[in-house]
């Protein structure tokens, strides 16, 4: 990609998953994170208990980082569930007492109703079987209270139910904060803008599942730039909703042909969204934790037929990552 877009002669990001040679497509990925260290912070009147946030009792913690966003299509559905009965356990906001009834709400609020999820990103999330098959993953395994939101709807043939998500082919996270300092954006999908980025956190969702920084790291984006947009992104969407709960993925490898830099690139990427990272940056209320899709087992070389986007059995490595991430959270 060119300084201001994607040229296939220097990388240029792919189109549904596809590689463009032309003008502009868009590349993929984006990593979602987990992590992050909270304490129990007592129990509620059903059994619950509630972990995460700063509590009289115990400290919060978090790490999450990551993600690249790649082209293509939106996606659609939501995800549905019935609200889980007592027993379930939630990590999240602050607690002033100590003791929280229902679920992880931010500040040790009782979180009432579905869970709103966004799984927010480039073309790994807007047109490959990551978000359905991270849907399907954790309705397999009995969460169901939630749902997916977004302006978006995943529509590919995954065998799973089309889903609500927030990705965009070709975006890079780096042209959303407001006043940054990439050039002009030049490619026919766009790449982004920090008036979208409100868009998307004006949604309030409750936890965001981002996994961006694909179209960046294939731009040759230094890694400091795409961290700090990392944190412009999280610090537009606690303007809308201060307890909402950030998981950034390390985002999976990429190795397109013409970008020789790509493998060490998003390598350089994973190594610096660490739990550390992610704790320094979260807050009581809001905590980052860190998803390691980067070391799920995707290998660019026979899990994506450009070296981006995953197939669909390709795309099973990340969602499976994913999943587990976020079952281990224990917010629904």
């Amino acid at each position: 990609m060119g300084s201001g877009g994607s040229a296939a002669s220097n990388g240029g990001a792919p189109g549904n998953g596809g590689v463009s040679p032309g003008m502009g497509g868009a590349g993929n990925g984006g990593t979602n994170a987990q992590g992050g260290a909270s304490t129990n912070a007592g129990a509620n009147s059903a059994g619950n208990v509630a972990q995460g946030g700063a509590s009289s009792g115990g400290s919060s913690g978090a790490a999450s980082s990551g993600g690249g966003a790649p082209k293509g299509g939106a996606s659609n559905g939501g995800s549905s569930g019935a609200a889980s009965s007592g027993g379930s356990t939630a990590q999240g906001g602050a607690s002033s007492a100590g003791a929280a009834s229902g679920g992880a709400g931010g500040a040790g609020a009782t979180h009432t109703g579905k869970w709103k999820v966004m799984m927010l990103g480039d073309s790994i999330t807007a047109s490959t079987c990551y978000p359905q098959l991270v849907y399907k993953g954790l309705t397999s395994k009995g969460h169901t209270n939630f749902e997916f939101v977004g302006t978006q709807t995943n529509t590919q043939s995954c065998g799973a139910m089309q889903v609500k998500e927030e990705g965009h082919g070709g975006y890079g996270v780096t042209y959303l904060p407001q006043g940054n300092s990439r050039p002009a954006c030049t490619k026919s999908s766009g790449c982004g803008s920090y008036s979208e980025l409100q868009t998307w956190a004006a949604e309030k969702p409750e936890i965001v599942l981002m996994h961006y920084g694909t179209n960046d790291v294939w731009d040759g984006v230094a890694t400091n730039t795409i961290l700090s947009a990392y944190l412009s992104v999280i610090a537009e969407f606690r303007k809308q909703n201060p307890n909402v709960i950030f998981m950034v993925s390390k985002i999976i490898k990429l190795n397109p042909s013409g970008c020789s830099a790509c493998s060490s690139n998003v390598k350089a990427l994973a190594d610096a969204l660490t739990d550390s990272w992610a704790a320094t940056n979260s807050t009581g209320s809001s905590p980052i934790s860190i998803i390691d899709d980067y070391n799920s087992g995707f290998d660019p070389a026979t899990d994506a037929s450009d070296g981006v986007h995953p197939s669909a059995s390709g795309a099973q490595k990340p969602a499976d990552a994913t999943v587990a991430a976020v079952i281990a959270k224990n917010y629904f």
